[in-house]
């Protein structure tokens, strides 16, 4: 009865506040917890030791996911306050950013307290960026805490990533290498669809053609005229066969025969020029996806 007792008044009296965690000071940044331990006659139990249980979790439909646990072996000051600071590591931000998640105090088979924990809106998200699954350029090679490379890497080992994995659909991080991001759905400007969600896409060249700046003109229907100017021409030479001057004639003109209209065929083609792809002036950068 005596300890059931001094929890009832320790739940009364204990008071949880929410620290945004910083991997840069975790020796003093996390969730802290402060309480005053008092006996059945609530009185502080002053300089006396006091071992209890913290653990972390989140729930999916009924089921409880632990987020984090640790026992500590606490010691209250001349007051009967204790103090403590729960580091559930950064890699657990996205379970905060995107769970609600709880804080159960326990002393031996005993639950003290067990409540929700209340945070300023998106603080522990905004501690390191964005919801899961964002995705940013990033001009480092290595990833920064709280994300991965986009670079097809397995993420079954990596602490923190089950959301993120359930968000893909995928054990894997998505291979950006050498991709650009598209906008999935229909462009509202040419009507032209972009992949689909987490999918990819061929590279392309519009259909299109070239316009020509060259021709070849009819020569038209015309005659050639031969004038013969009173001289006569004889093909009977047999020593020298073909037609010769062979003395005076009738002034006459002939014509030769017509050829008709007509064009000619051109043989050829334009040359090929440019690379293996159509693409924009670019700048090389990793890719990194929010865990």
């Amino acid at each position: 009865m005596k300890s059931k007792q001094f929890l009832l008044s320790f739940l009364m009296l204990l008071c949880i506040t929410t620290v945004q965690y910083s991997q840069t000071s975790a020796s003093t940044a996390g969730i802290a917890v402060q309480g005053i331990a008092r006996d059945d006659n609530n009185t502080a139990r002053a300089n006396a030791s006091i071992s209890l249980t913290f653990e972390i979790y989140y729930k999916v439909a009924s089921t409880e996911v632990q987020i984090s646990t640790e026992t500590q072996n606490l010691e209250t000051d001349a007051f009967g306050i204790f103090s403590h600071v729960i580091d559930p590591t950064f890699q657990n931000n996205p379970n905060f950013a995107n769970y609600q998640a709880y804080l159960r105090i326990t002393e031996g088979p005993t639950t003290i307290s067990d409540e929700k924990l209340k945070h300023v809106p998106y603080a522990i998200a905004a501690n390191n960026g964005v919801p899961s699954g964002s995705i940013m350029p990033f001009i480092g090679t290595e990833a920064p805490a709280g994300w991965v490379l986009c670079n097809g890497q397995s993420l079954t080992s990596i602490t923190g990533a089950a959301n993120l994995i359930t968000i893909l659909g995928s054990n894997n991080a998505p291979n950006l290498q050498g991709m650009f991001l598209r906008g999935t759905g229909t462009s509202p400007v040419n009507n032209e669809d972009g992949p689909a969600l987490k999918g990819t896409q061929q590279d392309e060249f519009e259909s299109h053609t070239h316009g020509d700046n060259f021709s070849i003109a009819d020569g038209g229907q015309h005659d050639h005229d031969i004038e013969f100017d009173d001289k006569k021409f004889d093909n009977d030479d047999n020593d020298n066969p073909g037609y010769g001057y062979v003395g005076p004639g009738t002034d006459e003109t002939i014509q030769t025969e017509n050829s008709g209209i007509h064009s000619h065929t051109i043989n050829g083609g334009v040359l090929a020029t440019g690379g293996s792809e159509t693409r924009p002036v670019n700048y090389g950068v990793n890719y990194i996806i929010k865990l």
